[in-house]
């Protein structure tokens, strides 16, 4: 296990040009800028209700209420947002905070340090993400039924996710700054 996850970090380190960092980069803003609105004008045309992706965990009442208020049309929206569109941006934005990761870390530490590896953090993001799409697909599906496990599992996700999030977030700076550190220290040599 922790061979292939040297292999996998090794690997997104060595991919990380900068030709690959701006690909992932452009495909993440055409996704949040362009692919997420439209589908969430799909889902609530009206914007009444704030969406499961912005939320931070939900519950029951929570769920179902927005699952209510969107109608058939919504669901059915919710449901390809969920099982295609979110899919494919959580591994878009997965492997772009990755090289963007890899880029940092690579000009900041040794090739051996123990911080490399954190290159591959991302994409517990992603993984969480797609668990909880998983979940209100299946909620969604089930709908008018009421299952609370699968808001609880869903709800669950979705924190970790966005407690990934931060953390990725601390990730980036700690990168950044030791890149800017690092610079300052070798141009006073």
């Amino acid at each position: 296990m922790i061979q292939n996850l040297k292999r996998f970090s090794d690997y997104l380190r060595d991919a990380a040009s900068l030709k690959m960092i701006l690909l992932a980069f452009i495909a993440q803003v055409i996704f949040a800028v362009f692919i997420i609105p439209y589908s969430s004008s799909l889902i609530d045309p009206l914007k009444t209700q704030t969406l499961f992706e912005l939320r931070f965990g939900y519950n029951s009442t929570q769920t179902y209420g927005i699952l209510e208020a969107i109608g058939l049309k919504g669901r059915n929206a919710l449901l390809v947002y969920c099982l295609l569109i979110d899919l494919l941006y959580a591994i878009v934005y997965s492997i772009s905070f990755s090289m963007l990761l890899s880029l940092f870390f690579r000009n900041s530490f040794s090739k051996n340090h123990y911080f490399q590896w954190f290159n591959a953090f991302p994409f517990l993001i992603g993984i969480a993400d797609i668990f909880e799409n998983l979940s209100l697909a299946f909620i969604t599906i089930n709908y008018p039924e009421k299952i609370d496990f699968a808001v609880k599992l869903a709800s669950s996700f979705s924190l970790m996710k966005w407690g990934f999030m931060l953390y990725n977030l601390l990730l980036l700076l700690t990168g950044l700054f030791a890149w800017v550190l690092k610079i300052m220290v070798s141009r006073k040599r």
